[in-house]
């Protein structure tokens, strides 16, 4: 029988989640379908749930057991490697999927012969339904929806992905780097050409407190960010469209900062003017002039952090002031 959709899951000590996940993977009305775990050295008892599964549903489920710790992107890359279904999906271990999602994404996805195809999820931090992408997104990509899947970038977990189109950009995950989702879903935003949208709920994604935007850690943020924009510009500036869309490329290289900026001042009383002129100096390694990025410089004048955070590329002491005023 032909496989139709991969699913790959990383998992790394899972245990009190990955129950969950796999009933719902096993719950999948898409009959058609491969589930690959790659247990990424797990230490609780995520493998014995693995092979528990494994035995129930031997004809559709691969266990790939790793021997040293490869990071959640290393660990996709391995799955990519087992891979047949004519499309591929990502699922990380800790969320769950509606019993219909894979059958309703590849419906969609053979549809029009779409390279990627988009659903909606429930946001566990927000408590609500949550749909990035319209229709409007739907069907050859123009380049006003190509800046906008930069601009929102999204979860790799929403998405089907046509396997074709993954093999031929040779576009693999960057191992053991931290937002190594983004700098992957980027590089395929340059490549793809036609996008379906399935306008349903169909992914429960958890609040992960260890996640990038819950630590506090200053030195941590630098280090953390350092190394994604190293690695993210130097894979973008190998893309065909880079020239012309390196305003949001960049762009997403300053949100990473942003977030750490606005985490600074949010949660300090007392701003220090050499913390933000080290941010500053981080920022200009890689953009120079980012105080004049036009999709930045539009989104500032609607929020009052966004425009200090420009302000201190030129002006440290008027950012301070500007941010007083909150």
């Amino acid at each position: 029988m032909k496989c139709k959709v991969s699913v790959i899951v990383p998992v790394y000590n899972a245990e009190k989640y990955l129950e969950e996940m796999v009933a719902s993977l096993a719950a999948q009305t898409l009959k058609e379908i491969e589930l690959i775990f790659v247990d990424d050295c797990s230490t609780d008892n995520s493998l014995e749930i693995l092979y528990k599964f494994e035995r129930e549903n031997s004809d559709r489920v691969i266990i790939i057991k790793l021997d040293k710790n490869e990071g959640p992107g290393g660990a996709r890359n391995i799955g990519l490697e087992y891979a047949s279904g004519e499309y591929i999906s990502f699922a990380d271990s800790d969320d769950y999927v509606k019993p219909e999602m894979y059958e309703c994404m590849y419906k969609k996805a053979v549809e029009a012969d779409y390279d990627m195809v988009e659903c909606g999820y429930f946001s566990e931090r927000k408590n609500r339904n949550m749909m990035l992408w319209n229709k409007s997104m739907e069907g050859e990509v123009s380049f006003d929806n190509r800046v906008r899947m930069f601009i929102t970038c999204g979860f790799l977990v929403t998405k089907l992905y046509k396997r074709s189109t993954i093999i031929a950009s040779q576009i693999k995950f960057v191992p053991k780097m931290k937002l190594e989702d983004v700098d992957f879903l980027n590089r395929l935003y340059c490549r793809i050409q036609k996008v379906g949208i399935v306008d349903k709920t169909l992914y429960y994604y958890r609040n992960n407190s260890e996640s990038f935007s819950n630590k506090k850690n200053k030195s941590s943020y630098f280090d953390i960010n350092n190394t994604f924009c190293r690695e993210y510009l130097n894979n973008m500036k190998k893309e065909r469209l880079y020239n012309i869309l390196r305003p949001v490329i960049e762009y997403v290289v300053m949100e990473i900062w942003f977030d750490t900026f606005k985490t600074y001042v949010t949660q300090n009383p007392k701003i220090d003017a050499n913390s933000l002129k080290l941010i500053d100096m981080e920022i200009k390694q890689y953009i120079l002039d980012y105080g004049q990025n036009i999709f930045f410089v539009e989104q500032a004048k609607h929020d009052i952090v966004k425009e200090a955070f420009l302000l201190n590329c030129y002006d440290t002491r008027k950012a301070i002031v500007m941010l007083k005023k909150i």
